[in-house]
């Protein structure tokens, strides 16, 4: 039959609340966001909007509208708000950061030396671009090899020119 409701929505929370609610989550980040647009799916499925309605307001596909329908008819207003899940774990311990932060800062290695430290104390690979990155959120920055000071040596212009490798420094 067309125009019939195939599932309910039931109504646990008033109308009032979710407005509320809604109020409440203008001042948003990702996840206040994500929870808003789907607090308002389910204000217009109150107001007395079908599911496809509602989906097509809020321009979301039918099937994750229905999602969301299941997951307030389960939960309530905790449904709105997304879980994640944590992502994927990190592939090196805090200790093992703390260890190899050190070794880069003691022994001023280059981004490739950086990577061969990792792969063989930690049997860990990573590409070059992404050693760069953990280096770089680590504090480090380029550095050419030596410090300017009193023992430069004569010839640094031709010694350290951009061409040889850079060393990481804190």
């Amino acid at each position: 039959m067309a125009g019939v409701e195939q599932i309910e929505i039931s109504k646990p929370v008033d109308l009032k609340a979710i407005e509320s609610r809604l109020k409440e989550l203008e001042i948003m980040n990702k996840k206040q966001k994500k929870a808003s647009e789907r607090l308002e799916f389910i204000r217009l499925r109150y107001l007395g909007y079908s599911t496809p309605e509602a989906c097509t307001i809020r321009n979301v596909s039918i099937q994750t509208g229905y999602n969301w329908q299941k997951a307030w008819n389960e939960s309530g207003m905790d449904s709105v708000m997304p879980n994640y899940g944590g992502g994927r774990p990190p592939s090196m311990t805090a200790e093992q950061k703390e260890r190899f932060k050190n070794a880069v800062a003691k022994d001023m290695l280059t981004t490739v030396e950086a990577g061969a430290y990792l792969r063989g104390r930690f049997g860990l690979v990573f590409t070059p671009k992404h050693v760069r990155s953990m280096l770089r959120s680590m504090g480090f920055r380029h550095a050419k090899p030596y410090d300017i000071d009193y023992r430069r040596p004569a010839d640094a212009e031709t010694d350290l020119k951009k061409t040889s490798d850079q060393r990481w420094t804190l």
